[in-house]
């Protein structure tokens, strides 16, 4: 069984960036600190625009980028960004993160 591999690119919306930004982080932390499965699990922000954010995920299985998709914090991440996006992309491939910067929960 070959690993889930992608990035998630999120662009916010203007307003809502200096409170998105807090929830980005905690949900990177959350995520490592209580789900199973994880290979890759890293934020980047954007150097040149800081209303874009990006997820390189790399989960074992199907099953534990599931489990993940079912925990709480998962949820709440999701109901709380939910209309401070202005897009959300899912590309099957990890990004070049060269012109980002990592951000470290």
């Amino acid at each position: 069984m070959s690993n889930i591999v992608f990035t998630v690119k999120m662009k916010v919306k203007e307003e809502f960036t200096q409170i998105v930004d807090p929830f980005m982080r905690a949900m990177h932390k959350l995520t490592h600190e209580f789900d199973g499965g994880l290979v890759q699990y890293d934020l980047y922000k954007d150097k040149e625009d800081e209303n874009r954010f990006y997820f390189i995920e790399e989960w074992d299985s199907e099953e534990s980028l599931e489990k993940h998709k079912q925990k709480e914090h998962y949820k709440n991440f999701i109901e709380f960004i939910d209309d401070k996006l202005e897009s959300i992309d899912k590309v099957l491939k990890k990004i070049d993160t060269s012109s980002l910067e990592k951000i470290e929960s």
